[in-house]
This record gives C-alpha cells, sequence and structure tokens, in this order.
C-alpha cells in the first residue's frame, strides 16, 4: 500500500525533473532567432509576375511578363510594383515639357525685366541731362506756365486752331528765354528722336527754315524802316534848316556824340 502511493508521488517527479534536466540553455553568444517562421530573403518570398503564389521571382518571367504586358516589373521591399511602360513614357514627356516651358517663362520675364531697367535708366540719365546745373526750374517754370496761359486768355475767343497754337509759342518762347540751356538741350533731344523719322525731321528742317526766313525779313522790314524813318528825319531838318535859316542837330551827329 505504501509502496504504490510512493510510486504514484515519485512519477510527476521524476517527469518534471527530467523536462527542466533536458530543457536548452540559453547563451549570449547563440544567434537571435527570428519571429517569423520562414525567414526568407525578400527574393524568395516575392511573387512570381502575374501571380500571387510565393516563390523566387526569376529574371526570364519577369522579362516575359515585361514584354507582353507592357509594364516594368520591380521589386521593392518584397513587393513587386507593376508600372505601365505607356504611362511612364507620358509622364516623362509632359513633365519634361512642363519644365521646359516654365524655363522658357522665367527666361522671358528675366529678359521683360532687363529691358524694363534700361529703359528706366535710360529716362532717368536722359532728364538728368536735359537740365543745365546752372539754371534753377524755380521761378522759371512759374514764368512758362505764366506766359502760357497769358496765351491762352488772348486767344480764348479764337478759333480753335490759335488757342492752341499761341499758347504753345508763348510758353516756348518763354522756355527759351528763362532756361536758355536747358531749351537747348530739349531741342537737340527732341531732333535725336526725330531723325528716326524722316518725314517728322524733313518737316521740322522746313517748319524752321520758314520760321529764320519769316524772321530775317521781319528784321529786314524793321531795318528799312530805321533807315527811311531816319532819312526821312534828316531831309526835313534839311528842309527847315534851308527854309528858315535854323541850325537843328542832324541825326548823325548826335549819333557820333553818343
Amino acid at each position: 500500500m505504501a509502496s504504490r502511493l510512493f510510486f504514484k508521488t515519485a512519477t510527476p517527479l521524476s517527469f518534471a525533473a527530467i523536462a527542466v534536466a533536458s530543457a536548452p540553455v540559453a547563451f549570449a553568444e547563440s544567434p537571435r532567432r527570428s519571429i517569423y517562421d520562414n525567414d526568407k530573403k525578400e527574393e524568395e518570398i516575392a511573387p512570381v509576375p502575374g501571380t500571387v503564389e510565393t516563390g523566387k521571382a526569376r529574371e526570364g518571367d519577369i522579362e516575359k511578363f515585361e514584354k507582353e504586358h507592357g509594364v516594368s516589373v520591380e521589386n521593392v521591399g518584397g513587393v513587386t510594383i507593376k508600372s505601365p511602360k505607356a504611362l511612364e513614357s507620358n509622364i516623362k514627356v509632359a513633365r519634361e515639357w512642363f519644365a521646359d516651358k516654365v524655363q522658357q517663362g522665367n527666361q522671358y520675364i528675366d529678359e521683360a525685366f532687363n529691358k524694363y531697367l534700361a529703359v528706366e535708366n535710360s529716362v532717368t540719365k536722359t532728364v538728368a541731362d536735359l537740365k543745365s546745373p546752372q539754371e534753377d526750374i524755380l521761378p522759371a517754370g512759374i514764368y512758362i506756365t505764366v506766359a502760357a496761359l497769358s496765351g491762352s486768355i488772348l486767344t480764348r475767343n479764337r478759333n480753335i486752331l490759335f488757342r492752341s497754337a499761341i499758347p504753345l509759342a508763348f510758353g516756348v518762347a518763354a522756355f527759351s528765354y528763362f532756361l536758355p540751356q536747358t531749351a537747348h538741350n530739349t531741342g537737340a533731344l527732341v531732333w535725336k528722336y526725330e531723325q528716326k523719322v524722316p518725314e517728322v525731321a524733313k518737316a521740322h528742317v522746313d517748319a524752321k527754315e520758314s520760321v529764320d526766313s519769316f524772321a530775317k525779313n521781319v528784321r529786314k522790314a524793321l531795318d528799312d524802316g530805321k533807315t527811311s524813318l531816319e532819312s526821312g528825319v534828316h531831309s526835313t531838318r534839311k528842309f527847315i534848316a534851308d527854309s528858315t535859316g535854323l541850325q537843328l542837330p542832324d541825326v548823325d551827329e548826335n549819333d557820333k556824340k553818343k
């Protein structure tokens, strides 16, 4: 009875001791095991193109699949990525076209901005060169404005031609009188631009010649009138002296005294 009880108690303890003794000992130098059941390389678990079955992807199968379906197959991280070649080609063409248009747009903007800077610098330099440093804009500018307004007032009851021409003539005359050097520089600049249009330049030359001829005729008429007046005064004084015996001073003698 006692032996039977001892056998029942000792049997489980014996099995436990055998299990503990036979358990593997884990050493620090032992290689780490993967937590996955199938620790295989990516190319071994990558599916064959066109299937979902696992297996080693063969290069011949990939090339055949690419040729038959017109796609490119690439294995990334164990995942097979299929990309249509036609789509890739079209996207590449569209991307290159868009990049080219963007570059052309940037180049056009740069050229336009450079032209703007060149024009701005040219205008600034031209305006600075027009004004003479020896002449003051004020109060000469006020006098020129008053002269132009005076011409407008004088021709307020005239026709449109006079109302347009006379104020302009008064303003130009005042400009030439109060700012002579600046007026000369302005005239030279206007003539420079007129030379680019031969018809306008020729009209300007003809108008200038007409004005010069008119001014010359006016000066000649004034000189002739002055000479005639002096001759008439001289003849009158001589007639009075001969008739009355009075000795009147002659105009030529007065001029000599002066």
